[in-house]
């Protein structure tokens, strides 16, 4: 998957773990502002690792703590694996 479809994906997930509509997921801003919490971080963790088939850890939303910069992580992982 491409950065910009991870994005995508992260976005629409987020939406609907923090209710509010995709628009107002800004992916520049940090998880922690955008109101995630630890166990929201762990559905996210899981919906990517199921839709990516990578396994992740939790650090990985601390190293790259926007949409943006984990985006960018995960698809340079999902390139080095296909």
């Amino acid at each position: 998957m491409t950065k910009e479809q991870i994005s995508a994906f992260c976005v629409d997930r987020l939406a609907g773990l923090l209710r509010v509509p995709k628009d107002g997921v800004d992916t520049a801003a940090k998880f922690s502002r955008l109101g995630l919490d630890s166990a929201m971080t762990v559905y996210l963790l899981m919906d990517l690792e199921e839709k990516l088939d990578l396994e992740l850890s939790p650090e990985a939303f601390y190293d790259h703590p926007t949409v943006d910069a984990l985006s960018a992580y995960l698809a340079g992982k999902h390139a080095a694996l296909s």
